[in-house]
């Protein structure tokens, strides 16, 4: 599992964006699994939109890995992270 104080330091480096937070949070608390956007979106219960901008945010910043399983694009918390 991933160490609380490294998850905690890139969480902070988002400190201007709460919706970031939410899904590094979230990923953090599932290091194994892949999740799929509307899963995302589903579990954290808030705006799809703003959701969406946070994992291409995230997925940009290579804070968050980003594969494609059967044409559908999952997220997971980047190695490291």
């Amino acid at each position: 599992m991933l160490a609380t104080d490294r998850i905690h330091e890139v969480v902070k480096g988002y400190e201007g964006d709460p919706y970031c937070q939410e899904v590094l949070l979230f990923l953090s608390r599932h290091p194994r699994t892949r999740f799929s956007r509307l899963a995302v979106v589903y579990a954290l219960d808030r705006h799809q939109r703003y959701i969406e901008l946070a994992l291409n945010r995230l997925t940009s910043d290579g804070a968050v890995n980003t594969c494609c399983e059967n044409g559908v694009p999952l997220y997971s918390l980047a190695e490291g992270r």
